[in-house]
């Protein structure tokens, strides 16, 4: 009875281990998910409004209304050669979002991010489409 319970014992603190770290990975993918997810919304509503406005700037802003008020974006539109784009004909739009873990409203080392980014031309059949 002795020789069963150490190795069941023996046996079983490992297993739990591994199931602690598989939960803790499974928590963090799920974050990641959430983080792209939000990403590629943010993207998806810039370019459609970037295409029939043409306007460069910034915006910041979270998720709160969703119930997640630590998730935060930003959200940069330009289309100056530098940034990326073409005056007058290409937008480059990036998106950032990420975990405010200190809440702080600014992205620092050690926050989970991720980031997208795309480009849209200038075409008049996106800025003739009614808003």
């Amino acid at each position: 009875m002795i020789a069963a319970t150490a190795l069941v014992a023996g046996t079983l603190a490992p297993a739990l281990a591994v199931m602690r770290d598989a939960m803790a990975a499974s928590r963090e993918t799920s974050q990641r998910n959430l983080l792209a997810n939000y990403a590629v919304r943010q993207l998806e509503y810039s370019l459609g409004a970037s295409m029939q406005t043409w306007s460069s700037g910034a915006d910041t802003g979270s998720f709160a209304s969703d119930g997640h008020s630590a998730i935060r974006y930003v959200v940069t539109r330009s289309d100056a050669p530098a940034n990326g784009g073409l005056t007058g004909e290409l937008m480059h739009i990036q998106v950032t979002t990420f975990d405010d873990a200190n809440s702080n409203a600014a992205l620092d080392a050690g926050e989970e991010a991720v980031r997208f980014r795309t480009k849209a031309a200038r075409l008049l059949t996106y800025q003739n489409e009614p808003n």
